[in-house]
């Protein structure tokens, strides 16, 4: 894995830190620094503010995501919006690019969903676009061609995410073109079955909250077309509530972080599996 810079604030770079704990479930200080390009010793500072914070637990020679929020936890989004940005543009401007002008275009609330959004104001397609994000709304807001919806509802602490009604009831009366989707997890369970197909019905999305999930529920509902938007970082594990299982979806987008074992099983279920090209990104920014 390409090796992170020093010169990134410390805040984004215990996101760095959280992600790969997050990814790992288990790792050592070691194995941190090196992946992410700094010192032993930062690391070590960055172990204590994240246990101070109860997201992590330090162990001996490294550190553990806290089992009380294996399902649940839930980062803040200036944490989300910090790691892996690089992967998140890239996503991002693929699902942009995939969108026909005057579709309807459901934006759920993610910080990938969200590069998705930028990328679409850079594009200037005339859509009609539905989010529950506030900070969604606000870069669709600078685009003269979108046409902008938002779906009401409570405000989550700590996000820009709106829940509840009449958000939710609003977005089950919605028949929109396509949704995109964030999710905090994909399980790729192993599944033997006896009727002779190679689909995996135990393969499933999932997020850390029920209001959030009931809204991500509808939005799949919703939508003809379900893509998701997801860095490799959320396959292979679990969240506390499932969204929906693989055969709703019809496109994931990630990056190239993506291990070949899981790729093959989210073909194997009939998805359409792109990878984003963020080196792309990166040479035209």
């Amino acid at each position: 894995m390409k090796k992170q810079s020093e010169n990134i604030i410390p805040e984004q770079r215990r996101a760095l830190v959280l992600g790969h704990i997050q990814r790992e479930g288990v790792v050592s200080v070691q194995k941190v620094a090196q992946l992410i390009g700094t010192s032993v010793a930062t690391v070590r500072r960055d172990f204590a503010e994240l246990a101070n914070r109860g997201m992590i637990v330090r162990i001996h020679g490294g550190a553990m995501l806290a089992l009380s929020q294996q399902t649940t936890f839930e980062p803040d989004y200036h944490f989300t919006s910090k790691v892996f940005v690089s992967e998140k543009e890239a996503i991002g401007k693929v699902a942009a690019e995939l969108l026909q002008p005057r579709q309807s275009v459901l934006f759920d609330s993610s910080s990938t969903v969200f590069q998705a959004a930028r990328f679409v104001v850079e594009r200037g397609i005339p859509i009609l676009a539905l989010t529950n994000d506030l900070n969604i709304a606000n870069a669709l807001a600078d685009a003269p061609r979108v046409e902008l919806k938002v779906t009401g509802g409570s405000l989550r602490s700590g996000s820009f995410t709106l829940v509840g009604d009449p958000g939710r009831s609003f977005l089950g009366s919605l028949h929109v073109d396509v949704c995109f989707l964030g999710i905090h997890a994909i399980a790729l369970r192993p599944h033997h079955n006896n009727s002779g197909s190679n689909k995996d019905p135990c393969a499933t999305l999932s997020d850390t909250s029920l209001e959030v999930v009931a809204m991500k529920r509808q939005m799949v509902r919703a939508a003809r077309k379900k893509v998701v938007l997801v860095d490799s970082s959320k396959f292979g594990i679990s969240a506390f509530c499932d969204v929906c299982t693989l055969d709703y979806i019809d496109i994931i987008i990630t990056d190239r972080n993506i291990q070949p074992d899981q790729q093959r099983c989210l073909e194997r279920n009939g998805i359409q599996v792109i990878i984003a090209d963020q080196e792309k990104v990166e040479k035209t920014a």
